[in-house]
């Protein structure tokens, strides 16, 4: 074996090493890369996820609270203190289904909103469930409907009432348990849901128990 062959194969095999090397580093590279986009994407995900879920609630927390602004006075008429009594009731705002009412997703009561102790057109009030979005009624007759919520970016999946009534030396003091449900579009997770106690103002007479009471 000559020289220059003895001093030519350690070089070469020393390159064939530094190759190998400089490819197993840039496979361990591209992995740590991988890893990490993975791992970004996830957060990125994670963060959508949970901004979506805060604006659901900001949402879902504002409808809530508009209902029950005006639920908390259902009833009210500013001449209540000459037409109510223990065993009568005998005012614009007691006398229908249209005055106090639950039914399947939908929520219906009037109120003196002026004090004249007359019951206008505009003074029939009320929320319903309609093809995922809440509606609030604005006209006693015919009932006119208005969207409050805006089904591309929050749907309503329940709206629910229950009231309590206490009977209270022949006057009814009352409250409701509201539960509303929501979803973003396209979101199969478990929609969020908010619960509320609304106290109801103005009691009734005992007279009228089986129709608002039930």
């Amino acid at each position: 074996m000559s020289s220059s062959q003895a001093t030519c194969s350690p070089a070469r095999a020393q390159r064939g090493e530094t190759l190998a090397g400089l490819l197993v580093g840039m496979a361990l590279g591209l992995l740590v890369l991988a890893a990490g986009a993975h791992m970004l994407a996830q957060l990125l995900r994670n963060q959508r996820v949970s901004l979506q879920e805060s604006h659901l609630q900001q949402d879902l927390h504002f409808a809530l609270e508009v209902l029950t602004r005006e639920l908390a006075d259902a009833q009210y008429s500013a001449l209540a203190w000459s037409s109510r009594s223990p065993g009568a009731c005998e005012d614009d705002f007691c006398d229908g289904p249209e005055d106090f009412s639950i039914g399947n997703a939908r929520l219906d009561w009037s109120l003196d909103r002026n004090h004249n102790g007359r019951q206008d057109n505009d003074e029939c009030t009320g929320w319903r469930l309609h093809s995922g979005a809440l509606q609030m009624r604005t006209a006693c007759a015919p009932e006119v409907w208005t969207a409050l919520t805006d089904t591309t970016s929050l749907r309503i999946t329940r709206l629910q009432a229950r009231i309590q009534c206490v009977n209270r030396s022949g006057w009814l003091q009352r409250s409701l348990w509201l539960q509303i449900e929501a979803s973003r579009p396209g979101d199969f997770a478990s929609p969020l849901a908010l619960q509320r106690r609304v106290p109801l103002r103005n009691p009734l007479p005992q007279a009228v128990q089986t129709r608002y009471c039930p």
